[in-house]
């Protein structure tokens, strides 16, 4: 090689490198995504909110209920079930005069928010009368089944008719 080839070769410099991709601020395809995902949280946690406010109220019911169940079947256990049932009714409708329902009024009310009627005939005379006796036995589960059932199957979506009996009072 010639020398002045030679010295044209050391007069080069290195090539400059670009410097390396930012990562800030992103591509817009980022800001697009970070969006969706905050959008998706959000709805998360709306969601979340409502469901635990929808059935805060049954679990606690549900497991004040399943407590009550470790007595024995008294008055007392029989009066305790149909406290809660009361209790969990007004927490659901709290719009409604539910605490001055009683007797007749109070048992069909309690049959109207379920898409079937829960409580039998012979729970009638429970929750009308019998529940204000000294002392009656509860001889089997079906009481407490029943509540489990309506405080699961509630709704307010069912019929609100005015509950009219000789007992009670009306809506």
């Amino acid at each position: 090689m010639s020398s002045s080839l030679q010295n044209q070769l050391l007069a080069l410099e290195d090539i400059i490198t670009p410097q390396g991709v930012s990562s800030w601020p992103p591509a817009p395809g980022w800001w697009i995504s970070i969006v969706i995902v905050l959008v998706i949280a959000l709805a998360l946690a709306i969601f979340y909110r409502r469901y635990q406010k929808k059935w805060g109220y049954r679990r606690e019911a549900l497991a004040l209920l399943e407590e009550y169940k470790k007595s024995p079947n008294t008055t007392e256990t029989a009066i305790k079930y149909l406290e809660c049932l009361k209790r969990t009714a007004m927490s659901a409708y709290p719009n409604k005069a539910i605490d001055s329902l009683y007797g007749s009024a109070w048992f069909t009310f309690l049959n109207q928010q379920t898409p079937e009627p829960l409580f039998e005939a012979e729970l009638e005379s429970i929750i009308c009368t019998t529940q204000y006796q000294k002392a009656f036995h509860l001889l089997d589960d079906k009481l407490y089944k029943a509540i489990e059932m309506w405080i699961k199957l509630h709704s307010v979506h069912y019929s609100t008719k005015n509950h009219q009996s000789s007992q009670g009072v009306p809506k």
